[in-house]
């Protein structure tokens, strides 16, 4: 086990399923101390138990906490409780999101504002909470974003608009904060097939669309696994990425080199 994380807190958000767990498991593994947060108490509990199951059963090293980050008073509590049991925070790794895949002519306010509540005003009030105690530990601070922030994709207009501001906010904090020590940094995944886009609202043209997508990558030719993507987050959590702020990493086996497949495959 990597001695890296021995006696370091982290807080992990959307960790029911996909990244969030692969990450939890991946600094669970790595001997941190480790607050898992979801909407999902179920899938939180199977993943406490994966984390669980390789440390031995030290349940002292767990919080979970089920709550939806929407919601202020479960954004305090993630914090709050988290530095109540384990006496500080080292790491907030802001990875809870939404999705929904919808032209512009069926959006409505409703999904507009599900969709930018959770991936950027949540997150945005997520990481005030937690700076207080990150400037204690001059600890860190990891978004999870997207390639989409980027690139044009169809029917993920509000997607992508929410996880480009992801990314600003990102660089923005990244400057306001290093000051005090804190680094912040962001993650760009490619499709990686998680629950989120196992269950979002899709029609059997997006879903198609995205088997396209997936297939088209220039590395492997497949979409990503949530571990590949966790394996970024915590190289940047750790000390071996102590000179790194304000970047936004695309972890997306070349996706964006060559760019999104054209829905109608007229591509020549």
């Amino acid at each position: 086990m990597s001695q890296d994380f021995i006696n370091k807190v982290v807080i992990v958000t959307g960790a029911s399923s996909g990244i969030g767990a692969a990450t939890a498991l991946m600094f669970a593994q790595r001997g941190a101390k480790v607050t898992l947060c979801g909407r999902d108490a179920g899938r939180l509990n199977e993943t406490l138990e994966n984390c669980l199951k390789i440390s031995g059963g030290q349940i002292d090293r767990y919080l979970a906490i089920t709550g939806n980050i929407t919601d202020r008073d479960t954004r305090k509590e993630i914090v709050e409780k988290t530095v109540q049991k384990f006496g500080q925070l080292d790491v907030l790794v802001a990875n809870a999101a939404t999705i929904e895949t919808r032209s512009i002519l069926d959006e409505t306010e409703e999904t507009f504002d599900a969709v930018m509540n959770t991936n950027v005003k949540a997150t945005f009030f997520l990481i005030q909470n937690a700076i207080p105690h990150l400037v204690k530990s001059k600890g860190c601070i990891v978004t999870v974003s997207s390639i989409d922030s980027t690139t044009a994709v169809p029917s993920e207009i509000v997607y992508s608009m929410s996880k480009a501001a992801v990314d600003h906010m990102t660089r923005n904090l990244a400057l306001d904060l290093a000051p005090k020590g804190i680094r912040v940094n962001a993650i760009n995944p490619t499709l990686v097939w998680t629950r989120i886009f196992r269950t979002s609202d899709q029609t059997e043209e997006v879903a198609t669309y995205l088997e396209r997508c997936a297939a088209a990558h220039p590395l492997h030719g497949r979409a990503s696994t949530a571990e590949e993507q966790a394996e970024v987050i915590v190289f940047l959590s750790s000390s071996a990425a102590r000179f790194v702020t304000g970047e936004c990493i695309k972890v997306d086996g070349g996706a964006t080199l060559i760019g999104v497949p054209f829905p109608d495959d007229k591509t020549n």
